[in-house]
C-alpha cells in the first residue's frame, strides 16, 4: 500500500508542477525524433503493450491494448485491458485436496494518463488504470465427455472471483515519428483482495515492467 501511495502521490505533484509551467509558457510544435508534428487541440491513440510481473513465485508476461483520446496534447482519456499470456505456466498444487490447478484471469478498466513537456522528443507519462478483472483456478485433472460426435477432454473451474483494481504507473516515452510513440516503464498492480482457494488475498499486488508503442494523432 506504500508504493502505491508514494506513486499516486508522485502523479498528482507532477500534474501541479506541469500545469504552472504551461502558464508561463508559449505553446511549441511537439518534436520527434524524425520531425516535428502539428498542434491538434484533440487527438486519439492506440497503444500495444507487452510487460513482466510476478504472480506468488510465479513469472509473468502479460500482454495489453488501450485506445483513447487525448485533449491538449497532454491528457488520454480511454481504456485499457491486459491478459496473462502464459497461464499455462501458472500452475498452483493443492488448491484443493486433491487437485492442483492453472491460474487464468485478466484485468482492465478506465486509464488516465497524464505526459510531462509532451513538445519534448523524450518525457514522461504518468498512466492511471482504474477499473477492474476476474481470475479462476482451471483443473488440471480432465476427464472425457462426449461432445456430439466425439469425446473431448473439459476441465473443470474449481473457484473464481472478481476484483477491483487501481494501476498508477511511470513512463519514459519517445516521439519517434509524427504517428509513433516509444515507451517504457514501471507501474504497481494493487487489488482489494482476491478471494481464491488456499490463495493468499494479496496475490496480485506486485510491480510491473512494461515496453509499449503507441499510434495516434498526438
Amino acid at each position: 500500500m506504500k508504493r502505491f501511495t508514494v506513486l499516486l502521490a508522485s502523479f498528482v505533484l507532477a500534474l501541479s508542477l506541469n500545469a504552472q509551467n504551461d502558464a508561463q509558457k508559449p505553446s511549441e510544435d511537439i518534436q520527434t525524433i524524425f520531425g516535428k508534428s502539428g498542434q491538434p487541440k484533440v487527438g486519439w491513440f492506440i497503444g500495444l503493450d507487452q510487460g513482466y510481473t510476478k504472480i506468488s513465485d510465479h513469472d509473468v508476461w502479460q500482454g495489453g491494448l488501450n485506445f483513447g483520446m487525448i485533449v491538449d496534447h497532454r491528457l488520454s482519456l480511454g481504456l485499457a485491458g491486459y491478459g496473462w499470456c502464459n497461464h499455462d505456466r501458472l500452475h498452483f498444487a493443492n488448491v484443493t485436496e486433491t487437485e492442483g490447478a492453472y491460474l487464468e484471469g485478466g484485468y482492465g478498466g478506465l486509464l488516465l494518463e497524464y505526459t510531462l513537456f509532451p513538445t519534448s522528443p523524450v518525457h514522461l507519462t504518468f498512466p492511471v488504470l482504474i477499473g477492474g478483472g476476474g481470475v479462476s483456478y482451471i483443473s488440471d485433472t480432465g476427464h472425457l465427455e462426449w461432445d456430439e460426435d466425439e469425446w473431448d477432454t473439459d476441465y473443470d473451474v474449481l473457484d473464481y472471483d472478481v476484483f477491483f483494481v487501481v494501476e498508477p504507473g511511470i513512463r519514459a516515452e519517445i516521439n519517434l515519428l509524427r504517428f509513433m510513440k516509444l515507451n517504457a516503464g514501471v507501474s504497481y498492480r494493487y487489488t482489494d483482495g482476491v478471494q481464491l482457494l488456499n490463495t493468499s488475498e494479496d496475490i496480485f499486488n506486485n510491480f510491473n515492467a512494461m515496453v509499449g508503442l503507441k499510434f495516434g494523432k498526438f
